[in-house]
């Protein structure tokens, strides 16, 4: 292997290492705070710049933010694909480039750019195209541990939503073709399929009501009261069930916080310094309160301290010699 290949991939480990925020605190703290920064600013100006007695006034200002952070993100696309590979070494150089390129986050740093190019050669702005500059929103998933909470929430409880939709979807089809089949002569206008029946049956099971569109005969009024409390019941069934995920990975992040605290102090006696600066790291790695982690710290400190009293007191001896 040459000197210059050598050199390359040394340069790309550390812009691996920078852009997944791997490096040292104080890297990672500038790192995340101004991409933070210039993404909310952006997204800001976007929206304002949609307000014609705004756009007149900072036209220019506006278009030079947009260049400014969409040439950014360009540049930071195109370091993270080349950098990829060092995600797994293990896999092709060109499969590793292609999984990051359609990955989810791959797609979102795509779209936080293309659109200004687009645009600046020549395409005509149209809603589509602000949507996706508007995607630029999701790269805060990556600065912020919450989301990786919520991720792993919803991974974990996949199944049980997915069992939930599922039902929500059954019940919005029983909707929609009962309504229809109550109003339909009375009100063809509104319920003159069962598409459009859909609608009615949607802003019902959600309990938003919009009240445009309402049964008039005994039959579907009877009918629309009972899919009133049925959506009440459905609409509450998803929220509880990322509620108890989010209880239940929090327990699993704090026990997971306390073994490692465990650990340390078992292989050291104390914690170091350097042992705080790890768990301080963990600790924002895995979203837990600053207050919370030095509560678990302390406590297991109590119980090994604790627990290595009674292992030298007398009766400790005396029972070992029994």
């Amino acid at each position: 292997m040459s000197r210059d290949t050598i050199t390359s991939q040394s340069v790309r480990v550390r812009i691996y290492r920078f852009l997944h925020l791997l490096g040292p605190e104080v890297e990672k703290k500038i790192h995340s705070r101004f991409m933070v920064l210039l993404v909310l600013v952006s997204a800001i100006a976007l929206v304002l710049s949609s307000e014609p007695s705004i756009a007149s006034k900072y036209f220019s200002l506006f278009m030079t933010l947009e260049a400014f952070a969409s040439s950014f993100f360009l540049l930071e696309y195109l370091l993270r694909l080349w950098s990829s590979p060092e995600q797994n070494p293990d896999r092709p150089t060109l499969s590793c480039r292609l999984h990051y390129v359609f990955s989810v986050m791959g797609l979102v740093d795509l779209a936080s750019f293309l659109p200004f190019f687009l645009l600046a050669s020549g395409y005509d702005q149209t809603s589509v195209l602000v949507l996706l500059q508007l995607m630029r929103l999701f790269k805060l998933t990556r600065y912020s541990p919450a989301f990786g909470l919520l991720a792993d929430v919803l991974k974990d409880e996949a199944e049980s939503l997915m069992v939930a939709m599922t039902l929500m979807f059954i019940i919005f089809i029983f909707a929609s073709v009962g309504i229809y089949t109550f109003e339909h002569e009375i009100q063809p206008e509104a319920f003159g399929s069962i598409p459009h029946a859909m609608w009615w049956a949607i802003v019902t099971l959600t309990t938003v009501g919009y009240g445009d569109v309402t049964p008039v005969t005994v039959y579907g009024k009877i009918f629309a009261t009972l899919i009133t409390i049925v959506g009440v019941g459905l609409v509450s069934l998803p929220a509880g069930i990322i509620a108890s995920g989010f209880t239940e990975q929090l327990r699993l992040r704090r026990e997971r916080f306390e073994s490692e605290v465990e650990q340390l102090i078992r292989e050291d006696g104390e914690l170091t310094e350097q042992d705080m600066e790890d768990l301080n790291t963990d600790r924002r790695e895995l979203g837990l309160n600053p207050d919370k982690a030095q509560l678990i710290i302390s406590q297991v400190q109590n119980r090994e301290r604790n627990h290595r009293k009674r292992k030298l007191s007398p009766i400790g001896k005396s029972r070992k010699e029994e």
